[in-house]
């Protein structure tokens, strides 16, 4: 599984699927107010990026490679000004 909570943090790791849209909607419902760090993400279902869009939770970390690491995620952070500095 690619979601998991620790504390007050969702961690998205690894390659994520379409499949872990529903686990990650459900944490996020779990969880009010908790981040969601993608700094361990290697690939990211826009399925997922679509329920972090529409929920705007506060996003931090960074993954290191791909288009997940430039402007596609730029976006999610926008509305958490403690953590701008993380994209």
């Amino acid at each position: 599984m690619t979601v998991r909570v620790e504390g007050g943090t969702i961690i998205l790791e690894g390659r994520c699927p379409a499949s872990d849209a529903e686990d990650l909607l459900g944490a996020l419902h779990e969880c009010p107010g908790a981040r969601v760090d993608i700094g361990g993400v290697v690939k990211l279902h826009m399925a997922l990026l679509q329920v972090l869009l529409v929920l705007s939770p506060p996003v931090t970390g960074r993954p290191s490679t791909g288009l997940l690491s430039q402007d596609i995620l730029r976006g999610l952070n926008s509305g958490s000004d403690s953590d701008a500095e993380n994209f």
